[in-house]
């Protein structure tokens, strides 16, 4: 007997084990949990490839082994949630971290030290060398902003563009198909 699988206009995400479904150290009882970004980006580019046969559901494809321990009332509130949230600002459900907050701050203020004293330099002499001391000084400043700014590029900016998608799909029916 072949097992069931999605269809080609079928929405759904089989899994391993329905823990693949959220942030792997989350421990919120199983409805607050947020749904890991793969999961995110996986179901945003499954409702773009079925999204005109208008699917009514999304089906998760889950282990028989895991049906008698998972709650499916409490994993459909997690996942509506999480793409609700994902239909808004990327920080509500993807806030900086307590790290990119600090390394956001102190790539900032080494920015404006190396401006300081790229500017500084170049004020001071008119020498070939120095001055190339001075805008390697100044490209440091910019290094340190390196991370902040790949955030900004790689993931706000598509996330503005990707919110009205979340949204289209944010409370479609969520359906589970034991194998």
């Amino acid at each position: 007997m072949a097992l069931a699988g999605p269809s080609t206009s079928e929405f759904a995400i089989r899994l391993s084990s329905i823990d693949q479904l959220f942030w792997e150290f989350d421990a919120h009882p199983v409805a607050e949990r947020t749904l890991s970004g793969d999961v995110r980006w996986y179901l945003l580019d499954e409702w773009e490839r079925v999204r005109h046969a208008e699917p009514s559901a999304l089906t998760i494809y889950a282990p028989e082994a895991d049906r008698a321990s998972t709650d499916e009332d409490a994993v459909r509130a997690a996942i509506w949630a999480s793409l609700l949230k994902s239909s808004g600002p990327l920080r509500r459900i993807d806030p900086l971290s307590r790290q990119e907050t600090v390394a956001a701050g102190i790539g900032v203020a080494v920015l404006l030290i190396c401006v300081v004293a790229s500017t500084a330099i170049d004020q001071a002499t008119n020498n070939v060398f120095i001055q190339g001391l001075s805008q390697g000084i100044l490209l440091v400043g910019w290094v340190a902003l390196w991370r902040p700014a790949e955030r900004l590029v790689v993931e706000v900016m598509p996330h503005v563009f990707n919110r009205r998608r979340f949204a289209e799909f944010a409370d479609i029916d969520v359906r589970f198909s034991w194998v």
